[in-house]
């Protein structure tokens, strides 16, 4: 029954003695200890089941009892963060990094560190430190990555709510692959301290939850602002963008999608086809230079401040990950991405913010839709391919880009392989956007 419930009902049910919290604790913790095959955790922490009921000013605490996992990329104090990497196994952070310092004001507790792709250079969640990340719904498949620990977590009812990290997709990927909600914030929307970085540009900590109401009522505390209600959803423009985002897709991606936004079109949504030809041209200059370039400017300056900066070199040789470890070190070594070249990347990002925010305005557009990923989760035994990377973050990373808010939602028929279907709103449209994804996502379930 519990697992039938939004945290809202939860919370509220556990503040009220309708619901048990030590019953829900307990049971939680009986499927983590059936959940071992999916390599979801790097670290668990079990007392954040302990099922106390705490004080009576701590059961009005809006996430009261909600345990809710980390990617172990952030840091919690107590816990090891390994960010996926030999090098860093034994770094334990002093302090928690400021996304957990609100999940913690807001009453939840720590259930653990996900497992992830190494040092968030990849898109499978194949560590080979830690084990790959099964996908609890096909359990022959890759959980995507690099947050695959956090969507398997959630898809598998070990936490109703992890919390990962976005840096090209890396949220809405294996939430798609999962088939959980994954919802990426405007830049900036949440803090960012205390994350081992790629790139401070485009990272951001994201969330993954079982629904829409979840990741809506979850953001709504951690910002603390008001919105006002917006358009009802028949009355929507939603933004079809054609020639990029709905082009190479595999068909069951496209059958999927297209059957969702029929659904939507057919009760009344307005749909509108936009030309997107740009936004893919000039993602694609800003696709790598920009994060190469600067996580070996963030990355050196997190472990300056953790006082690790000695080990910087170190931590990189130790890489397991061949690819990642031949990538990083050629690029430190003889540099393939220059100053110039990086610069050239910032003035591409400067003309796709234009060309994103003319296509809203032009079209009156309320949001756009398009398929999170053009795939399906791939194999585990085929998650090593180099090529998953551009296929993967093609369709996500112009969001990263854009400093835009994005969020995943599955559309796939139960049973089949998950597909993700993603809403995107103007920067800083956050409220908003969850609210309008919300209402078209209860428009399909009509279908």
């Amino acid at each position: 029954m519990y697992s039938q419930l939004s945290i809202e009902a939860l919370v509220d049910g556990f503040r009220q003695g309708s619901l048990c919290l030590d019953s829900w604790h307990r049971a939680l913790l009986d499927q983590y200890a059936d959940a071992g095959h999916l390599n979801s955790f790097i670290s668990f922490a079990p007392q954040a089941f302990s099922g106390d009921t705490g004080t009576p000013e701590q059961r009005q605490a809006p996430l009261y009892g909600i345990p809710v996992s980390f990617k172990d990329n952030i840091n919690v104090s107590g816990l090891p963060t390994t960010a996926g990497t030999p090098g860093l196994a034994d770094y334990q952070p002093a302090e928690d990094a400021g996304i957990v310092q609100r999940f913690k004001a807001l009453g939840a507790r720590v259930a653990g560190k996900n497992n992830m792709h190494e040092l968030s250079f990849g898109v499978t969640s194949a560590n080979l430190s830690y084990g790959a990340v099964v996908n609890p719904r096909h359990l022959q498949h890759s959980a995507g990555g690099s947050s695959g620990g956090c969507a398997a977590a959630v898809a598998a009812g070990l936490v109703p709510c992890a919390v990962g990290t976005d840096t090209g997709g890396s949220v809405r990927i294996p939430a798609a692959f999962c088939g959980v909600v994954g919802f990426r914030p405007s830049t900036g929307v949440y803090p960012g301290d205390g994350i081992v970085p790629v790139s401070q540009t485009k990272d951001s900590p994201g969330l993954l939850t079982r629904s829409l109401e979840d990741a809506l009522f979850v953001h709504r505390q951690l910002t603390g602002a008001s919105f006002a209600a917006p358009t009802e959803a028949k009355r929507l423009r939603v933004g079809i963008p054609q020639q990029f985002f709905w082009s190479e897709l595999e068909t069951k991606v496209y059958s999927d999608c297209r059957a969702a936004i029929d659904c939507l079109a057919d009760q009344g949504v307005e749909m509108v086809p936009v030309d997107d030809r740009l936004i893919g041209e000039i993602n694609e200059s800003i696709q790598f230079p920009l994060p190469i370039f600067e996580f070996f400017i963030d990355f050196p300056r997190f472990l300056l401040k953790a006082g690790q900066g000695e080990r910087f070199l170190d931590i990189l040789g130790q890489i397991r990950d061949p690819q990642i470890k031949k990538t990083l070190m050629a690029q430190l070594e003889s540099p393939a991405i220059s100053y110039e070249d990086y610069v050239q990347a910032l003035m591409s990002k400067l003309r796709l913010d234009r060309e994103y925010a003319g296509l809203f305005q032009q079209h009156r557009l309320d949001l756009i839709a398009y398929p999170t990923v053009s795939c399906t989760a791939p194999l585990l035994s085929d998650s090593g391919a180099q090529e998953h990377f551009e296929r993967f973050v093609r369709n996500t990373d112009p969001a990263s880009n854009l400093a835009t808010p994005s969020v995943s939602v599955p559309v796939a028929e139960p049973g089949s392989l998950p597909v993700g279907l993603s809403f995107d709103a103007l920067p800083g449209q956050d409220h908003r956007l969850l609210h309008m994804a919300q209402q078209l996502s209860r428009l399909l379930a009509l279908r």
